[in-house]
């Protein structure tokens, strides 16, 4: 289908009814190699991946970004958390890029977005899911 509609490549970004799984989605990249870019799902629960788990993705599995979904943090977190800013440190020093889904809008989001830019200037930054965004 991708051939017969001109699309050379694709990214996948990782499936959340899968979780923090990354298998079918890396197992995708291996039998593809060069036809999807994969964004992993950031894991900020506590004791959860973190940092660590975003390194070895991207190393070893071929992840070529990372999504921020906020409404995955811990009751009362933000993304601008410890968690947050050593993902998101982790991700720049590797040279990936962080999707920020921006379901509910960029409004709710945009201090977090700041602050860890800010923190973070060699992390590239993508905001996603803008579609739902209602003008003023």
């Amino acid at each position: 289908a991708m051939e017969a509609s001109g699309v050379g490549r694709a990214v996948i970004v990782q499936p959340g009814n899968h979780g923090y799984d990354h298998r079918y989605v890396a197992g995708v990249l291996r039998r593809f190699p060069g036809r999807f870019a994969g964004m992993a799902l950031a894991d900020p629960s506590p004791g959860g991946g973190g940092a660590a788990e975003i390194r070895r993705l991207v190393q070893e599995e071929g992840f070529a970004g990372v999504r921020f979904n906020p409404y995955l943090w811990p009751d009362g977190e933000t993304m601008s958390n410890a968690v947050g800013r050593e993902m998101y440190a982790a991700a720049g020093a590797l040279g990936v890029p962080v999707g920020h889904m921006a379901f509910h809008g960029l409004l709710p989001l945009l201090d977090d977005v700041e602050a860890l830019l800010a923190a973070h200037p060699e992390t590239p930054c993508i905001i996603d899911h803008m579609g739902f965004c209602r003008p003023p």
